[in-house]
C-alpha cells in the first residue's frame, strides 16, 4: 500500500452520528476526511468537486435517500468505495442489490469499523496491483517488435534476438532459445527495424545482437556471440569486422 492517505466523504443528516464517526476516524491515519454532508443533493455536489476514496453514507435522510445518492455516483465509474451505515439491517440486501458490500449496522463500534477500513484497503491494493499488472503487461508488448510472415505476424523481444540472418528477400531471426523465426521483411528493413536497439551488420547478409557478442576476431574475420549456453561463429567483411573490434574495446 503506498502512503497516500485514503480520502473520505461523510454523509448523514444526524450531526451526532457525523461527529462520531469523525472521531472514531481519528484512529485510522490512512483515511483523511475532506468533507461531510447532512443531505444527498449536498453530498452529490460534493462528491463530483472531491471525487474521495470513500463515502461513508446514511441511507434515510430528507430529501432523496441513499440508495438514489448510489444510483447516481455508480454512473460516474469512479473507484469510490460506499459504505453504509444506517440502523436498518434490512437495508443491507437492498445495498448488496446496489452492488455495495460495506454496510455498518449502527450503533458504530471500533470492530465494525475497523473490519469495513480493512476491506477497502485490500480491494484498494488488488485494484492498484491489477493495474501495475496491466501497466507492465502493456509495456512488454509495446517493447516486442511486430515480425510479419507471409500469412502471420510474431511478437519478439528484441533482447532475444541473437543474429539475423539474409535469405533472400527473407530474414531468419535466430532467437537465445534455438528457433528460428521466419520473416517476410529483408535484411534491411529488418536492420531499419532494429536500429533503436544495439545491432550491428558485420556483412551484407548478417545482423548481429551486440548484447550477445562475446569476442571479435581480427585473424579471420569472425566474431563469436552467446546464444543460450552455446558459442555461436559468424563471419563477416573485413571492413565490418573491424569496425566491431572497436565497438569490443569500448564496451
Amino acid at each position: 500500500m503506498t502512503n497516500k492517505k485514503l480520502t473520505a466523504l461523510i454523509v448523514d443528516d444526524e450531526k451526532e452520528a457525523r461527529d462520531l464517526l469523525r472521531y472514531m476516524l481519528k484512529e485510522h491515519k490512512e483515511i483523511a476526511i475532506v468533507d461531510e454532508a447532512d443531505n444527498t443533493e449536498s453530498a452529490l455536489f460534493k462528491f463530483l468537486e472531491l471525487r474521495p476514496d470513500i463515502v461513508f453514507l446514511d441511507l434515510i435522510m430528507p430529501g432523496k435517500n441513499g440508495m438514489e445518492f448510489i444510483s447516481l455516483v455508480k454512473k460516474q465509474k469512479l473507484n469510490t468505495n460506499i459504505v453504509i451505515v444506517s440502523a436498518y439491517r434490512d437495508m443491507a440486501i437492498e445495498a448488496i442489490r446496489n452492488e455495495v458490500y460495506d454496510f455498518i449496522l449502527k450503533p458504530i463500534g471500533p470492530r465494525k469499523l475497523n473490519k469495513a477500513i480493512e476491506a477497502i484497503i485490500k480491494r484498494k491494493e488488488e485494484h492498484v496491483s491489477t493495474e501495475l499488472n496491466a501497466i507492465f503487461d502493456q509495456y512488454k508488448q509495446e517493447t516486442k517488435l511486430r515480425i510479419s510472415s507471409n500469412n502471420s505476424h510474431t511478437l519478439i523481444d528484441p533482447k532475444e534476438i541473437v543474429y539475423c540472418e539474409a535469405q533472400g528477400s527473407y530474414t531468419h531471426i535466430h532467437m537465445d532459445n534455438g528457433e528460428i523465426e521466419l520473416s517476410s521483411n529483408n535484411i534491411g528493413r529488418i536492420s531499419e527495424i532494429l536500429s533503436e536497439y544495439k545491432f550491428f551488420r558485420i556483412g551484407r547478409s548478417i545482423l548481429i545482437n551486440l548484447d550477445k557478442l562475446w569476442r571479435a576476431n581480427r585473424s579471420d574475420y569472425s566474431c563469436i556471440l552467446i546464444a543460450g549456453k552455446k558459442e555461436v561463429k559468424l563471419y563477416g567483411s573485413k571492413k565490418q569486422i573491424r569496425e566491431l573490434c572497436k565497438i569490443e574495446i569500448n564496451k
